[in-house]
């Protein structure tokens, strides 16, 4: 017989019930009403013990939402709930974010196919970790943490539409990340490898190698630099880092403040590097045809191996990417350890970067603009500047 248990340190009732094999269950109702949670109760063990059809569980449910809220449970297929959602996401995110949350949903409705129409009170947790199983085996586990948690949000967004009971996306975890042994590391420049790449890179690209060595910044964030962003008589750069939302001052270098006079613009709402900020515009906000102009750059200094040519399928990212020990990301690697190397405190070179891997630096750590500038000026010279 059904019936309720609350923990003496919960304010909410827990469901204990039979199930069609004979099996003891217990689940939370996160109700606090002691009647109602017994009713949840009985219509969970009357659900089993009945072996319900689609359409018949899915009115036990319809009657369980309505008894706790009073509404009708509201209808919606996944496809039609997922397309809403990101469409809704549109105006919330960054192009890159909205992105990124669109190949999340597309891997979803594909992996269900035909059952991505059916309603979406009928997704389970099983079906949420088998994609991020799934995920993480063909593209990687880094993928498929990151879809996970993009749809989490979406399936909480249901419950709060009242579509669902619950959010399945909630009892699935993430995958611990843990590299192949012959998996290849992201690792620094060497300052040989640097000048070899400075002597093949022309145009703009001799500035936005400097930034990302000297500012520590990543490609998106220097594409994005205006003139504004930018105080050439103070030496200073400030923006907002596109992917933490981190407000970021930086003292700049004097090699890169003198490749950075080169490109000046008059117009202070302009691009510093105006090419590099089309090409992350005609893609999306995403900065993938700017990593893949800076790999083609690794190949002519012979610093890697050309990539061998996939065929686009139009669906983003859908094929495992190859790794390799150098890219754009490097820089980062570089400026940290040139910092580190220089006597800088650990305190000082997170703020420059905008490392936030300890909570307790990120709330309790401002370092003054005076002390970075300091910093900065240990730095060494790099291709005759």
């Amino acid at each position: 017989m059904a019936s309720v248990w609350k923990h003496p340190e919960s304010r909410y009732w827990v469901a204990c019930y039979t199930d069609d094999g004979g099996r003891q269950r217990k689940r939370s109702t996160k109700l606090t009403d002691r009647g109602k949670a017994l009713q949840m109760a009985q219509k969970f063990e009357g659900a089993y013990r009945t072996k319900l059809t689609e359409a018949q569980a899915r009115k036990v449910i319809s009657d369980i939402f309505t008894d706790i809220h009073g509404d009708k449970l509201n209808h919606s297929s996944v496809t039609a709930f997922m397309k809403a959602w990101l469409e809704g996401k549109r105006v919330e995110t960054s192009k890159g974010s909205h992105k990124r949350y669109e190949n999340a949903v597309d891997k979803l409705l594909a992996f269900l196919g035909e059952r991505a129409e059916r309603d979406i009170a009928y997704i389970t947790k099983k079906d949420l970790t088998d994609l991020r199983d799934a995920t993480a085996k063909t593209l990687s586990i880094s993928t498929a943490n990151t879809d996970l948690k993009i749809l989490r949000i979406a399936f909480k967004q249901a419950v709060t539409d009242g579509l669902r009971l619950d959010n399945p996306g909630a009892a699935v975890s993430v995958l611990e990340d843990r590299k192949d042994a012959d998996a290849p590391e992201r690792r620094p420049f060497t300052m040989e490898e640097i000048e070899k790449l400075l002597a093949v890179a022309k145009g703009e690209w001799r500035g936005l190698i400097l930034g990302g060595l000297y500012l520590g910044q990543r490609l998106g964030d220097l594409a994005n630099l205006t003139g504004r962003k930018v105080d050439m008589k103070e030496g200073l750069v400030s923006f907002r880092s596109q992917k933490t939302g981190r407000d970021m001052v930086i003292p700049i270098a004097a090699p890169l403040l003198a490749e950075l006079k080169k490109h000046y613009p008059s117009n202070l709402d302009a691009p510093i590097f105006p090419k590099a900020h089309e090409s992350k515009r005609d893609s999306d906000g995403e900065s993938r045809r700017l990593s893949a102009e800076f790999h083609a750059l690794l190949v002519k200094a012979k610093l890697a191996e050309e990539r061998s040519k996939i065929k686009n399928t139009g669906r983003g990212h859908s094929v495992k990417r190859t790794v390799s020990p150098l890219s754009f990301h490097s820089l980062r690697h570089t400026a940290t350890s040139m910092l580190k190397r220089a006597g800088v405190p650990e305190s000082v070179v997170r703020d420059i970067i905008g490392h936030e891997s300890e909570i307790v630096s990120r709330n309790y750590t401002h370092t003054d603009d005076e002390t970075k500038r300091q910093a900065v000026s240990r730095l060494p010279g790099i291709g005759g500047a």
